[in-house]
């Protein structure tokens, strides 16, 4: 993985390159692009400023908030406002990468919309940006976040994470909801779950949101996360609960914990010691 970073005006805020097909961007820049192509498939989405691009879609205009896309060969430019530098976030995934996050065939994808103006989608698509660029990344939430933007793109929505829509899970996502509880410190990952339902992986993340009201890796993490605090609370040192709990390093566990519990562990050990 490299990581290069840059303190000038057109400034490439992150841009890293994994070993399985991604290449994430962001780039803060006034300048106007020539007309080029990439060999990758292309999404993300402006954070701020705005932009015009040409291409074989037509002319077509972008502004804060919205998801731009890009086909692989595809010829486009890319020319900001006058005096006001726009500010983006692009994930690059090779045919190979799109096929294998996405479960598609890649010869048969094609963005269709070159700007989205969603906010749904940019949701999904800024967590897909937001699990790849992560400091220790996580390969389950980069499966799962990649699969739910592409097929987001595709015009496939995910239900609502906090509304569940069905009554108590039953059969498959009854059957995962064990598998979680017997075997949570286990290196789980969606297509273990996507087996045990006997479902595709995109199939299982949509029920699985529908009847819990969360993604399976929401639900496995905050699962690590009561185990572990159960661990801390009886003595174990933070960094052995965090991993007897199947998290990857005691970091890992501080962020998902502080998000969870709104403090971090030491508060907590500390608090059970007083």
């Amino acid at each position: 993985m490299r990581n290069h970073y840059f303190e000038t005006m057109h400034s490439a805020l992150h841009h890293q390159i994994t070993s399985d097909g991604i290449e994430a961007l962001a780039l803060c820049s006034d300048r106007s692009f020539p007309c080029h192509s990439h060999d990758e498939f292309g999404f993300g989405y402006l954070v701020a400023g705005g932009q015009e691009s040409w291409s074989g879609r037509g002319l077509v205009e972008a502004g804060p908030g919205d998801v731009i896309t890009v086909n692989p060969a595809e010829i486009h430019d890319g020319r900001g406002q006058p005096g006001a530098p726009r500010h983006w976030r692009m994930l690059f995934l090779t045919p190979a990468a799109l096929a294998r996050f996405g479960d598609v065939a890649a010869e048969t994808v094609e963005w269709h919309n070159p700007v989205l103006s969603h906010p749904a989608t940019r949701i999904v698509v800024a967590g897909a940006f937001a699990a790849v660029v992560e400091e220790r990344p996580d390969p389950v939430q980069i499966e799962e976040a990649l699969l739910a933007a592409i097929r987001a793109l595709a015009g496939e929505a995910l239900p609502i994470a906090g509304h569940r829509c069905g009554p108590v899970p039953t059969g498959p996502v009854a059957r995962v909801l064990d598998m979680i509880g017997q075997n949570w410190a286990a290196p789980l990952s969606l297509s273990d779950f996507a087996d045990e339902a006997g479902m595709s992986r995109y199939g299982f993340l949509r029920r699985f949101a529908r009847e819990v009201g969360t993604t399976p890796h929401a639900y496995l993490t905050q699962h690590r996360v009561k185990r572990a605090r159960e661990e801390i609370a009886t003595g174990l040192p933070i960094a052995e609960a965090a991993l007897a709990a199947g998290f990857a390093d005691q970091s890992h566990l501080t962020r998902a914990f502080a998000r969870q519990f709104g403090l971090p562990p030491g508060r907590f050990r500390a608090a059970t010691r007083a």
